[in-house]
């Protein structure tokens, strides 16, 4: 069993960054000020910060400890550099440009007020010295000096008034000027301190070396017992889709509609705002999926290529196509889908052990075909074959490395009809009544075209016909290798009592 932590962080902005280690997968959300921590049963964190260690998740049974080796070297990565910081470095450079050039402006008009008060005296005084001419004509200049002295009056004030008017806009501009670069001054100062805050836990994480105290035994090994409605519907309006809870960091809802020429995926933040179809984002996707098997994990998009045997691995953080691996000999395109068709022919599937993807092949004869996969790389860590056809099964979904296969996709209900355990090897056709799933909730109209498990949540989610579906799983422990082990053990006991 996983658990999820979650705690704010700081109030700043950057990329959402993953860092993992064997027990716990760290996504700092920094859009969102919040640490998600998925960790398994049993863990808790501590931190060693500069100022001492500070306890995120308060459990004295298991601790993973955390020793930062800053040595005041370590730079923030490329990944890390903030647009938010630069746009500031920008505006405090424009706004001291423009601080000098206000002074400068500043200067001119002081000088522009000098000089029209020095043409002031020039021009009193040559009217001073026409009045004292002897005039041709008397009209004539008397004319002549009320229109220049008409003139400039006019020009007088209108300058003066000019003058006064963009001295005082010049002075309130340099106000703003001086508070705006002490506002960006201060912002610098706390982002940096953010900057150092941030690497600090970085480099705590990444170097992470853990220690483990008396662990407990995980959720796994399960077996699956019942499933039963969380009386949970939300209805999409699009009869085929794909319905993702990212169990790792957690709470992230992605939804794909259709189930072909797919290269869209919508985000919700939760189940409500997915019934008003309020989207938190889109990602739009440079290739095609297709079929409604497609899953979200670790903040990753794995899907099913369009028209080709391939599937793809696409990081919804980065916004990146990272890998692309082909399956070889896969029926494709409706060769060896499930019940429902709609292209289901490779379904993935996430579990506690990891990520799967369900198939058949023309060498399995169109028997099942299970592979677990390394989900950074999509390398193919072990294949199992079946011996049940997939397209007689109506969807299928992995628990604690057991895929289970439902019956019908669009009887009500159907029921678990056979169980295939990746752990041993061992598979089981179950009885008609021995664990039923309802396939609906209040007996509506049936057809489940997608039918995933969320170890976080111990949830399984369904697109029944335009409707996402919530159901829960109840589960009990096994030890099929435990009888073999206390054999082992008492024929050792055996060999020391005829030495001794």
């Amino acid at each position: 069993m996983r658990r999820i932590f979650i705690f704010t962080l700081f109030s700043s902005v950057f990329a959402v960054v993953p860092v993992k280690n064997d027990d716990c997968t760290y996504e700092f959300d920094m859009e969102h000020n919040l640490i998600y921590v998925s960790c398994s049963k049993n863990v808790s964190l501590t931190i060693k910060e500069k100022d001492g260690a500070i306890s995120l998740i308060q459990d004295p049974d298991d601790h993973l400890w955390f020793e930062t080796a800053d040595n005041g070297k370590n730079q923030l990565p490329d990944r890390f550099s903030s647009k938010s910081t630069k746009k500031l470095k920008d505006a405090a450079r424009l706004l001291k440009r423009m601080k000098s050039t206000i002074e400068t402006r500043m200067g001119t008009l002081e000088n522009i007020t000098a000089t029209l008060a020095s043409g002031d005296s020039d021009l009193r005084n040559d009217l001073t010295n026409i009045k004292q001419y002897p005039p041709t004509s008397t009209l004539m200049r008397e004319s002549m000096v009320a229109a220049l002295q008409n003139q400039y009056t006019y020009l007088q004030h209108a300058m003066l008034a000019l003058n006064a008017e963009m001295k005082e806009m010049v002075e309130m501009m340099s106000s703003v000027a001086t508070a705006a670069q002490k506002s960006v001054r201060s912002q610098l100062a706390m982002n940096d301190k953010v900057q150092e805050d941030v690497l600090l836990i970085l480099a705590s994480l990444a170097k992470a070396n853990v220690t483990k105290i008396e662990r407990k035994t995980d959720f796994c090994p399960q077996e699956l017992v019942s499933i039963r409605s969380d009386n949970i519907e939300i209805p999409v309006g699009i009869a085929q889709g794909s319905f993702a809870v990212d169990p790792i960091p957690g709470g992230q809802i992605w939804v794909t509609y259709g189930y072909s020429d797919i290269n869209e995926i919508f985000q919700y933040k939760s189940l409500e705002l997915l019934k008003y179809d309020v989207e938190k984002g889109t990602h739009k996707l440079p290739f095609f999926c297709e079929g409604t098997g497609h899953v979200v994990y670790k903040n990753s998009l794995y899907c099913h290529k369009g028209m080709s045997n391939k599937i793809v691995k696409y990081n919804l953080l980065q916004k990146k196509w990272e890998k692309e691996v082909a399956l070889d000999n896969a029926g494709v395109h409706n060769k060896y889908p499930y019940q429902s068709g709609k292209f289901s022919d490779i379904d993935f599937a996430v579990d506690e052990k990891g990520l799967w993807v369900i198939y058949a092949t023309t060498y399995s004869n169109g028997n099942i075909v299970i592979v677990k996969l390394n989900d950074d790389t999509l390398e193919i860590l072990e294949t199992w074959v079946t011996n049940i056809p997939k397209t007689k099964v109506g969807n299928a979904f992995m628990i604690c490395g057991v895929m289970y296969a439902t019956d019908s996709y669009e009887n009500i209900p159907t029921f678990i009809k056979y169980s295939f355990n990746t752990n041993n090897g061992g598979s089981k056709v179950l009885k008609d009544n021995q664990i039923i799933f309802p396939n609906t909730i209040d007996d509506k109209f049936a057809k489940n075209y997608m039918l995933d498990y969320n170890p976080i949540q111990k949830k399984l989610y369904a697109w029944n016909h335009g409707r996402v579906e919530v159901y829960s799983v109840s589960s009990k422990s096994y030890y099929p290798f435990q009888v073999g082990a206390n054999r082992v053990k008492r024929r050792n006991s055996r060999k020391k009592r005829k030495r001794n």
